[in-house]
């Protein structure tokens, strides 16, 4: 049943709400498809669900949420872990608010996920009456939107430059190790998305750059000033082999790791 819902400011038109609910070992996908003119918010409480929206992927660990716009095409994957819970929401927003939710980022990492559960399964429960009543659904869908609001406003809050030098501090002391975008994030409580743009916007480059960039120069310096083999050297700056050490090494020099070597021997 499709309700209006009505505030002083903004109309939604709410649609639908659904609990999915995928048990262990049985992944699940819904395949390409639009919604023309409504939106839909997905809020995973368990497991991990994948979604592509256009062109660009997106992972969603539990605790998070994603709004795909209206008109967007879009497919979602349920990959077969031990459990997948969570709701989909479907509403068509404001006129004057759609616009302005183009801006609002697809993946949300929800604040207060355990107050915002119980919210979606009222809406279901109340969506599931004979005659559902307008001013609950009307309340709950303002509260979940609300909550989902401050929630992106606390990511859009977050001091970026001092965060980005923080990012930059840990991965300077930490780039031997197999550091990647997730790790970064759940080490800086981030949601990954945020944190590359907000590397990209602060450094003018994304997290794996810089990690090369850190390998590039401990290698550089070990070369320079010890007698170390050249692929111990890659083994200690964070690369899995030789081979891979020297490809990264000479894409980001110019030369060989040897012959790097060689010319600062003579420099010296």
């Amino acid at each position: 049943m499709t309700e209006t819902i009505h505030s002083t400011s903004e109309t939604y038109l709410f649609h639908s709400i659904q609990r999915f609910v995928i048990p262990h070992g049985e992944p699940s996908h819904q395949p390409l498809h639009r919604h023309p003119d409504t939106a839909e918010l997905l809020l995973v409480t368990e497991g991990c669900v994948r979604c592509k929206i256009g062109t660009q992927s997106y992972s969603l660990p539990s605790g998070t949420a994603l709004f795909v716009p209206s008109g967007s095409w879009h497919e979602m994957e349920y990959p077969a872990v031990p459990k997948q819970r969570g709701y989909r929401l479907s509403f068509t927003p404001p006129h004057l608010k759609s616009a302005l939710m183009a801006d609002v980022p697809q993946v949300i990492h929800v604040d207060d996920l355990a107050g915002i559960i119980p919210l979606f399964a009222r809406l279901q429960q109340e969506n599931a009456q004979p005659h559902p009543d307008s001013r609950i659904t009307h309340h709950l869908v303002g509260l979940i939107l609300a909550l989902l609001e401050r929630s992106t406003d606390t990511q859009n809050s977050i001091d970026g430059e001092k965060t980005i030098r923080l990012v930059k501090i840990y991965m300077e002391e930490h780039h031997c190790r197999s550091l990647s975008l997730d790790d970064l994030a759940v080490q800086f409580a981030m949601n990954k998305y945020q944190l590359a743009r907000l590397f990209k916007q602060h450094t003018g480059m994304s997290p794996l750059q810089y990690l090369i960039t850190c390998r590039i120069h401990t290698a550089k310096q070990l070369l320079a000033t010890t007698e170390t083999a050249v692929a111990s050297i890659g083994s200690r700056v964070g690369y899995k082999s030789a081979t891979q050490f020297q490809a990264a090494f000479k894409k980001a020099v110019g030369i060989t790791p040897r012959l790097y070597r060689l010319d600062s021997t003579k420099e010296s």
